[in-house]
């Protein structure tokens, strides 16, 4: 078997119910750049240097509210415990719905929120082992 070592995940896809509302949170909201429309169901957004959100529109709709994801949620490093709190109190602003913290962990800082489809995303600092 060969050694299988990628050196990073490239690009992550979820699927959404409505593409406009998802194009919104992610573009407006989070601020993350659109780099391509693929076709009316397709958006691809830019995540640091080398990685990519994708949105494609689901097919049939799914109940946003079921607590049984297929993933359980994504996570983006900021730069400070500071930049966590910042979000979490802009997001609020913004009407996003706040799961839980922002609250520490062992080396760290962390906030949970949803996306309109009921996505989790983890927003989090973690400083590096000793």
């Amino acid at each position: 078997m060969a050694d299988f070592t990628p050196s990073g995940i490239n690009h992550m896809t979820i699927r959404v119910n409505d593409i406009e509302r998802a194009e919104e949170f992610y573009g407006d909201v989070l601020g993350f750049d659109l780099i391509r429309k693929m076709g009316k169901s397709m958006s691809v957004y830019q995540i640091g240097d080398e990685d990519t959100l994708v949105l494609v529109e689901a097919e049939t709709s799914y109940d946003t509210s079921s607590s049984d994801y297929r993933v359980d949620h994504f996570g983006f490093y900021l730069d400070s415990e500071e930049e966590v709190d910042e979000m979490a109190e802009y997001l609020r602003d913004q009407e996003v719905t706040i799961l839980s913290g922002p609250a520490n962990r062992k080396r760290g800082r962390f906030v949970f929120i949803s996306d309109p489809d009921g996505n989790m995303i983890e927003l989090f600092y973690e400083e590096d082992e000793e």
